[in-house]
């Protein structure tokens, strides 16, 4: 019978930072909102980058399927088509090209450093502690796996003629309804954003909303 390894720490943390992870953001979104001066450029530019990021993000759920913590589909069947042909972890990937282009919106100029800084700290750990899983499940087939698609966080372009890359899912409504929550959250905060710009265009809100708070 095999038995898992003990976790390092670093994996320790990552299986706790990941049940944290729809928590996580919320501190970087509450400082996009006190500190945000929008403009109509930094939306439109900001909202493109996000609408993207979501894409890969669905675009990767729609070939994983529901049970994304073990990267397989229903059959048990280790996923190397599609998006994970060009690198191993495409959600975390869309997730940083969404978050960057949301930390955009808000015309803050440190936010997207900061939330990339905050993505690594979080997903470094997080990565480590499902490469174990995976490992302890797949075993030699992963291995394989990593050799034959070593990147972890930015797509090989050298493999952007990889077999079966431009196979269509099996199906998208699944991803779709999967994503609905963080739809509807990136719609949310594309509201507020919109409403903040346009408020502070009509001069009856002065940006950043931090100015107020700190003067009272």
């Amino acid at each position: 019978m095999h038995t898992t390894p003990e976790l390092s720490r670093i994996e320790k943390a990552g299986e706790i930072l990941f049940r944290l992870r729809d928590y996580t953001p919320i501190p970087i979104i509450l400082l996009a909102i006190l500190f945000a001066q929008p403009t109509l450029g930094t939306l439109v530019f900001g909202g493109c980058l996000a609408l993207l990021g979501e894409f890969l993000r669905t675009y990767g759920v729609a070939y994983i399927g529901t049970i994304s913590r073990t990267r397989s589909y229903s059959n048990g069947q280790l996923v190397q088509e599609g998006p994970f042909a060009l690198l191993r972890n495409p959600l975390y990937f869309g997730n940083l090209v969404l978050s960057v282009g949301l930390a955009f919106m808000c015309n803050v100029s440190w936010l997207p450093a900061l939330v990339v800084v905050v993505f690594y700290a979080q997903y470094i750990p997080v990565v480590a502690w499902e490469e174990r899983k995976l490992n302890h499940i797949f075993g030699e087939a992963y291995a394989q796996y990593c050799a034959t698609v070593p990147n972890r966080w930015f797509p090989s372009l050298g493999r952007i003629r990889a077999t079966n890359l431009y196979a269509a899912p099996q199906s998208w409504k699944p991803a779709i309804k999967s994503e609905k929550r963080t739809l509807t959250s990136v719609v949310a905060y594309f509201i507020i954003m919109t409403a903040l710009f346009w408020f502070a265009y009509q001069g009856s809100m002065e940006l950043p909303l931090i100015s107020k708070l700190t003067n009272h």
